[in-house]
């Protein structure tokens, strides 16, 4: 009896030592990749691609979105959890043994989702940007960018700052062929866009091209799967989601079909290490209007419409004098330009067991911290940085 007591206590001091040494692990690595952007950008380059092909094949063979499961088993399991916890407490204890049992299982899963979170997520918080790696030549070498409220790009030594005339300029581009590319788009009798073909497999097609220009972007690509719970994520305004636990690019299902290809090749840039938001937005513009789709083309130059636009009409004042006489936005182009149809969203509203408001809130409140506490200063804003990336990129050739 004793020399069983005596092993039973050394297998749990050997189970706490482990445990131990998988904290300080998951702790070191985040500490490495704060400090270092060199040791962020070396393991993008040379470590994250191996889950990629291995792991996210796995899942992307998967029909539905595994993400999603995920998501439910760990409230599901965390529930369990505390209420066979607080069960024990009531009863005396009675249920002793089966309560340290599962927490210990509830420890150790937590401990493995760190670790694929800092691998699949966090690390990649730390590394070089889009616009570092790839656009920096356009202007002059070493430049960043910066708050896109200021239409700025800084470097160590100067900087170069874009004018309201450039932005407006290239505003009136963005709308020009909006405009134009709206014609050549396929509406049904409701007044809807529409796509003959296989559009996510498209998008997926336009990332790979995209993948023989920048180094980064090449390789396998996971298929993107639609959300299964699309409705809630509508409440929240999310168009789609990776999720690093399970390395899969989810799109919303009920969106307007102009937002998909964007947003598809948004969620599958963050697959391949860009997890900033401004360069997924800036990635997913590029990929579409690169394509010989037309279709796609148009929906990438409308997913950056409405960063341009708001920020030229903040930065003349909102003055309608102003506005009215650069190039207007068709009425066909206004109505394409929807996160939502009319009714998709009474079917939201009616599906919804937490009113939309509140659900938003709280979405986009968790959201913030979250960006913010990877290092991300500016929060859910960095979705309108992509403005400064394209001021970057049409330098030299729009002005």
């Amino acid at each position: 009896m004793e020399k069983d007591e005596k092993n039973t206590n050394r297998k749990v001091k050997m189970h706490k030592i482990i445990f131990a040494i998988g904290v300080v692990g998951v702790i070191a690595l985040n500490i490495a990749s704060w400090k270092s952007v060199v040791f962020s950008d070396w393991y993008i380059k040379n470590i994250f691609p191996a889950w990629l092909n291995t792991y996210a094949r796995l899942t992307s063979k998967v029909p539905f979105s595994v993400g999603e499961i995920m998501l439910i088993l760990a409230v599901v399991i965390t529930l369990f959890v505390v209420g066979l916890w607080i069960l024990n407490l009531a009863c005396k204890h009675k249920f002793q043994k089966v309560a340290v049992g599962f927490g210990k299982f509830y420890v150790w899963t937590a401990l493995c989702v760190c670790y694929v979170m800092t691998l699949n997520c966090f690390i990649l918080y730390h590394s070089s940007s889009f616009a570092e790696k790839y656009l920096t030549n356009k202007v002059e070498s070493d430049l960043m960018v910066v708050s896109v409220s200021d239409y700025a790009m800084a470097q160590t030594a100067k900087e170069k700052t874009y004018t309201k005339r450039e932005l407006a300029i290239l505003r009136d581009y963005i709308v020009r062929k909006c405009n134009e590319l709206e014609k050549k788009i396929v509406h049904d009798d409701s007044g809807d866009a529409y796509y003959e073909g296989d559009l996510i497999e498209a998008s997926r097609q336009a990332m790979i091209q995209l993948g023989e220009e920048y180094d980064q972007l090449a390789g396998f690509y996971v298929t993107p799967k639609y959300l299964s719970f699309s409705e809630f994520f509508s409440q929240q305004y999310i168009m789609g989601y990776y999720f690093p636990f399970s390395m899969e690019a989810n799109i919303n299902s009920v969106m307007y079909i102009t937002n998909i290809a964007p947003t598809i090749c948004h969620e599958l840039a963050h697959t391949k290490g860009f997890i900033y938001e401004d360069d997924a937005n800036m990635i997913g513009f590029l990929a579409c209007i690169r394509s010989d789709d037309p279709f796609l083309q148009y929906c990438g130059y409308l997913s950056v419409l409405s960063y341009v636009n708001s920020d030229f009409c903040e930065s003349i004042g909102n003055n309608k004098s102003i506005y009215r006489k650069h190039v207007r936005i068709s009425d066909g182009v206004a109505d394409d330009n929807i996160f939502l149809t009319r009714e998709e969203w009474q079917t939201v509203e009616k599906k919804a067991v937490v009113k939309t408001s509140t659900v938003k809130k709280v979405s986009s409140t968790l959201m913030d911290v979250t960006l913010k506490l990877n290092g991300v200063e500016e929060g859910v804003l960095q979705y309108n940085n992509v403005v400064g990336l394209l001021l970057t990129y049409y330098d030299g050739e729009l002005y």
